[in-house]
């Protein structure tokens, strides 16, 4: 079955926004000629929910595994499907080694606040973290040195469409840290940005929130 983006309805557009954002952030869509894609979380949980709405967009299932090809203790959940697989790259979500490949906000994503509210609402509940201690949102991602320009795109649209469709600002973005070296051998850095502003926390509670319950008791303290 070859699936057409413009077959889904606003609610299904807005529910694929948030697959790319799971894939970007705690996924991997394969290189071809493979047609693999797999969500990674320490909570079979989390890997459930992911499963779930694979299944209730596009009716395909995949299987929970343990990784072994790390030391966190996490769990994948895999899909082998050549048609959603090429159906993914198609709508944005990045092949390979994110660190390494040049990816962007998809422009379809960006052009309506409610693909875009809920493609943030999935990518913080991946890589952002809540500081309470400091009373900030952090979010941020490691680019190979070469990639940083567009790392740093990446960034900024994100930072600049929180402004335009919620209010909400942030820190310039920055590099943060020195230089980490994989076992590869290639030089990687932390690109980052904060919501520090009280305003800008509340806005993101009322118009974004996480779906992570840890991260929003988290954000739930900084505004009580």
């Amino acid at each position: 079955m070859k699936f057409v983006l413009n077959s889904f309805n606003k609610e299904g557009k807005a529910r694929i926004a948030g697959i790319v954002a799971d894939l970007m952030g705690d996924g991997h869509l394969q290189n071809p000629p493979k047609n693999r894609f797999d969500y990674t979380s320490k909570h079979v949980g989390e890997l459930d929910r992911f499963g779930k709405e694979i299944y209730k967009l596009f009716k395909v299932k995949g299987k929970i595994r343990r990784c072994t090809t790390n030391k966190y203790l996490t769990y994948n959940y895999g899909v082998n499907n050549k048609e959603l697989a090429i159906f993914l790259d198609s709508v944005g979500v990045p092949r390979g080694n994110k660190v390494l490949k040049k990816f962007e906000v998809p422009r379809w994503i960006i052009s309506d606040k409610i693909y875009f509210v809920k493609f943030i609402n999935r990518l913080f509940s991946c890589e952002a973290s809540v500081d309470v201690k400091n009373k900030a949102i952090d979010f941020q991602m490691y680019k190979s040195i070469e990639l940083l320009k567009d790392g740093f795109y990446f960034f900024n649209q994100i930072k600049e469409n929180l402004e335009k469709y919620c209010k909400i600002r942030t820190t310039n973005v920055f590099l943060s840290g020195r230089h980490n070296i994989r076992k590869d051998g290639i030089a990687t850095q932390c690109i980052r940005f904060k919501i520090k502003n009280l305003a800008s926390l509340k806005k993101y509670n009322q118009f974004i929130g996480f779906e992570d319950k840890i991260k929003q008791e988290k954000l739930d303290n900084i505004l009580n």
